[in-house]
């Protein structure tokens, strides 16, 4: 549990600023690019090597069921990328290079349902960027989405004894659980 007296920079960490959120967001951004880049130079060397090709007179309709499917692979590949890490990591691959930690404001992870309602509020957030830029107006340093489920962004602390501390998943497997 979470020692209450302590504010939450105490207990995880500083804020973490608006360039270096930034910075790891980009980064996972282009980590999610080369995966579905290279998933479509697959599909693409399958189709030619089967020689599928496009149904005569259609070709309009299979291009676009080809942008649509892309798409939607691009949306689900986002969702299991990053709430898959902030549950089991608390921490994207960009993130953990910027040394950043996404943490409950009640000093847990975030489990399913709170990472979910984060990655939807980046949607929110992208409205005309306004969501992402409240991050330099607020003390705390949050965005909407941070707000909405309820997180901080802080800069980690290795080896410190608090919540912030990174901890491997075959402990989090173990059945070793924080309450929430």
């Amino acid at each position: 549990m979470a020692d209450r007296s302590l504010s939450p920079a105490q207990r995880h960490g500083d804020y973490a600023g608006f360039v270096t959120r930034m910075v790891a967001f980009v980064v996972d951004r282009i980590i999610i690019a080369v995966v579905l880049a290279g998933a479509a130079f697959f599909v693409g060397f399958l189709a030619q090597t089967f020689q599928l090709r496009q149904v005569q007179g259609l070709p309009t309709l299979t291009q676009a069921l080809a942008v649509a499917l892309a798409c939607a692979s691009g949306l689900v590949l986002s969702l299991i990328y990053d709430v898959g890490f902030w549950m089991l990591a608390g921490q994207t691959p960009g993130k953990r290079m910027m040394g950043l930690l996404v943490v409950r404001t009640s000093g847990t992870r975030l489990r399913l349902g709170w990472a979910i309602l984060r990655w939807l509020g980046y949607w929110l957030s992208g409205i005309l960027f306004l969501g992402f830029l409240w991050i330099l107006l607020d003390g705390r340093r949050q965005g909407l989405h941070d707000k909405l489920a309820r997180t901080f962004v802080v800069y980690s602390r290795p080896g410190a004894a608090g919540l912030a501390t990174p901890t491997p998943i075959r402990d989090r497997l173990s059945g070793s659980k924080q309450k929430e």
